[in-house]
């Protein structure tokens, strides 16, 4: 029983034999190094992020605000930048298309974009998770409602957090960098947990889930999205009518978790052509984690509380540690899981 910490210790102290005695000064400060970035490994992985559950390697992002950019889904915006770095992703339907609420707090992008207006439902879906909300435009009355939130607004006028991009065609040619956000939103607090999430090889054990490879919904008329699980990667693979779904720099869109959150869609009164999902309640939704498809009710109490996902026994349902994509989909339409 003695012997494996005795054989464990005689590298080590050889090692440090080493780095005190013959070798050369690079050979010192190599060794020293990799001391140094063994500690500070160690060190840093203190607990997760709270939006992703991935391990906290660098306590600095862990305890920083998030930052929410509202990025365009029309086809002339896309390839979008930056949302492969995102923590939680939320889609929207509105006149015609769809339009992402992106979430940063444990990763950066030093491109993110097009950035595009804000929408009536924008500030209950970001005010639970705190930080600048950042869009270009909208309308005088969704304007006033935005401002009236009390949440930290970042628009097209901070010329120097969003710029325009050459290359691209306006309106799709505002871009941000997640370094300028977050010096923008200063110091704060971070975001409350977005969800449980499985421990290192714990398996799904939802009430009622089923294994599933794939899913396709139509997000907005005319517009379908699908998602094929890939196994190995534990992700899941995103086309957007019938193609992939690339982004700049060449990555596929893929979270690790879609969540199908079936929601109620109102006219706002200003402007009745602006549709947008009432967030604040309850209802159905469909959780698809590690190649499993959970049956699924959501709750979110007020405009300050973040929404909870339960199984068919109640329970919280743990999500896989990584990005999270979520429908905002309305009730009725068309949703196959295969």
């Amino acid at each position: 029983m003695t012997r494996r910490p005795i054989a464990l210790a005689l590298p080590l102290l050889l090692a440090m034999t080493a780095a005190c005695s013959g070798g050369s000064k690079g050979e010192r400060g190599q060794a020293a190094a990799s001391t140094v970035d063994s500690t500070t490994t160690t060190r840093l992985v203190t607990g997760t992020y709270p939006l992703t559950g991935m391990p906290a390697v660098d306590p600095a992002k862990a305890a920083r605000r998030a930052v929410t950019v509202k990025i365009d889904n029309n086809v002339d915006a896309r390839p979008q930048a930056g949302v492969d770095h995102a923590d939680v992703i939320y889609e929207e339907f509105t006149e015609g298309i769809t339009r992402f609420v992106v979430i940063f707090q444990s990763s950066d992008a030093p491109q993110v974009g097009p950035v595009r207006s804000v929408r009536p439902a924008d500030p209950n879906i970001v005010k639970p998770l705190g930080g600048p909300l950042v869009f270009s435009g909208g309308s005088p009355a969704v304007l006033g409602l935005v401002r009236a939130s009390g949440i930290t607004l970042v628009t097209e006028n901070d010329t120097d957090t969003l710029k325009r991009r050459a290359g691209r065609s306006a309106p799709h040619n505002l871009y941000t960098d997640t370094n300028l956000l977050f010096k923008k939103a200063g110091t704060g607090t971070p975001p409350p947990s977005f969800s449980p999430f499985l421990r290192p090889g714990e398996a799904v054990s939802a009430a009622g889930a089923l294994p599933a490879t794939m899913v396709k919904l139509s997000p907005a008329p005319g517009v379908t999205a699908a998602y094929q699980w890939d196994a190995t990667a534990g992700l899941w693979r995103r086309s957007t009518d019938g193609k992939p779904h690339m982004l700049e720099g060449g990555a596929q869109i893929s979270p690790k978790n879609v969540i199908i959150q079936y929601t109620r869609y109102s006219g706002f009164p200003a402007d009745q052509k602006v549709r947008f999902p009432e967030v604040v309640g309850s209802g159905d939704a469909l959780v698809l984690v590690n190649g499993m498809q959970i049956k699924a009710k959501w709750t979110k109490a007020s405009v300050a509380a973040v929404t909870t996902y339960v199984d068919a026994a109640g329970k919280p349902i743990s999500l896989a540690p990584g990005q999270t994509w979520v429908h905002m989909q309305e009730i009725g339409s068309p949703v196959t899981v295969g």
